[in-house]
């Protein structure tokens, strides 16, 4: 039987942005060829994929094992990174995140859930025009379903609740043409939502 994954540090963070990175960097020129809102110019893969590989770069040396220090460093060099609307929103989502999980040692799915929510909170309150059917309808969609999900005292596992949280994400992405019409024209979904699923 897997042993339970209960609580997330700076360490295992590291290790989950790594590959969630690199899946993102992965599927940049594909997010390029959806790319269609806000302007069809074909670069919202390699916005993401510049400000996620900025995280990289900027943690490569020093991971702390903490995961309040580990997330605020996510953060500032998301934002130094950041490129872009898609990287821009990204990076305040990494923000959001950070605030929430200052001063932790270790992370529970129920800080996760909190950080979560803070992290949409600050993507949305830092747009003047947000709309749905973006990257920010799949952070609210996945922060609601955490906030839920994690208010059961017998859901305290990151593998399970990872793989929930995935296939939450996927339905709402999956949804994003229903909320934005020039999606729903071009038969796509929303490329930066597709970038943070393909992240998580």
């Amino acid at each position: 039987m897997q042993k339970k994954i209960k609580y997330i540090n700076g360490i295992r963070f590291y290790r989950a942005l790594v590959v969630g990175i690199n899946n993102l960097i992965s599927r940049q020129d594909y997010l390029n060829q959806i790319n269609v809102f806000p302007v069809p110019d074909g670069d919202t893969g390699t916005n993401m994929a510049f400000t996620v590989n900025s995280i990289l770069d900027g943690t490569a040396d020093i991971v702390p094992t903490k995961i309040g220090d580990m997330s605020q460093k996510v953060a500032d060099y998301a934002l130094d990174g950041a490129r872009g609307n898609s990287g821009a929103i990204l990076a305040q989502f990494f923000v959001g995140l950070s605030e929430s999980l200052a001063g932790k040692d270790k992370m529970s799915v129920k800080d996760f859930a909190d950080a979560f929510k803070n992290g949409s909170d600050c993507a949305w309150e830092a747009l003047s025009d947000p709309k749905e059917g973006t990257i920010l309808t799949v952070f609210k969609d996945v922060s609601d379903f955490l906030i839920t999900f994690t208010s059961d005292k017998n859901n305290e596992d990151f593998s399970i609740i990872m793989e929930a949280c995935f296939k939450e994400a996927q339905k709402s992405l999956n949804e994003t043409p229903e909320k934005m019409p020039l999606l729903k024209r071009a038969g796509v979904v929303d490329a930066g939502a597709q970038g943070f699923v393909d992240f998580l």
